[in-house]
């Protein structure tokens, strides 16, 4: 399946250096076995926006702003975990592991809220685990949500992940689930409120038990001076100061990424996709300019599903992996950034991974066998 996306047009620059030595990571060797999306409800085109009094935008102006021609949004009769179970399961089905046998669930979420928005029925709380657990019937699974991180909730709740993986002694596989329904906390007098999309998307990794780890670097970075770039006002819809986040993300990013491309020992060439954060058509362009990333692998799904949040890098890669462009055994380089600013960049093999180039015989991914 191909599908019609903005055009990135980067210069293509050097990301850094040339490549050194890898730098494995400690703890567990890790691998991830399955991925899962769901993108619930019918699409939102950008003429719903067109008909909202004061506006004053239309479809050709949000193309241009923000590469989104369509969104989805969690319909009023159901809840973030409706999406969320259904990722997890489709996450669960690619790994070929029941509920029965996670051991561990990591949630997160930038749009729940208690009370005004919700994860699931009959609960006015805003977390994503426990509920999901629920849902599965895992019941020997330990939960915990990771916040705070907004769109780098994937990257940072797969860290968690790997470093309980580490250090559970019986723990030998983790669903990390992220879900978001942006709808219910935006202010629809602002036009930043075209950007947002909902849905869910997760990823199981399992403990790797041939030592081959399949989470190749990882570098993690926050800079709270700019902590007030996003907020919650007195009616409890979002507050996001778009230019702050504009001037500023790119060379974020740029930086964190080249630190994981570093640990990795690979130059940017050696990754078969990049996944960018789906922030908004601008931010992965300039990103791009930055980094020289190959618009040919560069996977994007902004243009019909909108800024997802922390769903944004699991939820390209799932679909990607359903369509049959990313297979197992492939590279692949993501980074985010999210509230605070958090900015997170990560190098991984979708399923058991290949050696890393340069790796000799006898090395598993810079480590001895």
């Amino acid at each position: 399946m191909t599908h019609s996306r903005p055009s990135l047009s980067p210069a293509h620059a050097p990301a850094g250096a040339g490549a050194g030595r890898h730098r494995p990571l400690p703890g567990a060797p890790v691998v991830l076995d399955g991925v899962g999306h769901d993108f619930p409800g019918p699409p939102v085109g950008n003429d719903y926006f067109e008909r909202l009094p004061g506006l004053a935008v239309d479809d050709a102006w949000i193309r241009r702003r923000t590469g989104v021609s369509a969104r989805h949004w969690v319909p009023e009769d159901q809840y973030p975990v409706d999406a969320a179970e259904r990722a997890a399961r489709r996450a669960l089905d690619d790994a070929g592991l029941p509920p029965g046998d996670v051991d561990l669930i990591v949630g997160t979420s930038a749009t729940a809220r208690p009370r005004v928005n919700p994860t699931a029925p009959g609960n006015n709380y805003m977390d994503i685990a426990l509920p999901v657990q629920r849902r599965l019937g895992a019941r020997r699974a330990a939960c915990l949500d990771v916040t705070g991180v907004a769109c780098a909730g994937f990257l940072s709740a797969s860290a968690t992940a790997r470093g309980l993986l580490g250090t559970l002694p019986s723990a030998r596989t983790a669903l990390v689930v992220c879900a978001e329904n942006p709808r219910p906390i935006l202010n629809f007098s602002y036009r930043n409120a075209v950007l947002f999309g909902g849905g869910a998307a997760a990823g199981l990794w399992r403990r790797a038990e041939d030592a081959r780890d399949g989470m190749h670097a990882l570098a993690l970075h926050s800079d709270a001076s700019h902590y007030d770039a996003f907020d919650i006002d007195e009616e409890d819809k979002m507050v996001m100061h778009g230019k702050v986040v504009g001037d500023l993300a790119p060379s974020l990013l740029h930086t964190v990424t080249a630190e994981a491309l570093d640990g990795a020992g690979l130059r940017l060439g050696d990754a078969d996709w990049i996944i960018p954060h789906q922030g908004n058509i601008n931010l992965i362009r300039d990103t791009a300019a930055l980094l020289g990333l190959p618009e040919d692998r560069t996977l994007l799904n902004i243009g019909r599903r909108g800024n997802t949040s922390s769903v944004s890098v699991p939820g390209c890669l799932s679909e990607h992996v359903a369509d049959g462009t990313v297979r197992r055994g492939d590279r692949v380089l993501s980074m985010a950034i999210g509230r605070g600013f958090s900015t997170a960049a990560m190098v991984f093999s979708y399923g058991t991974p290949r050696a890393l180039p340069g790796a000799a015989s006898g090395v598993r991914n810079g480590a001895a066998a």
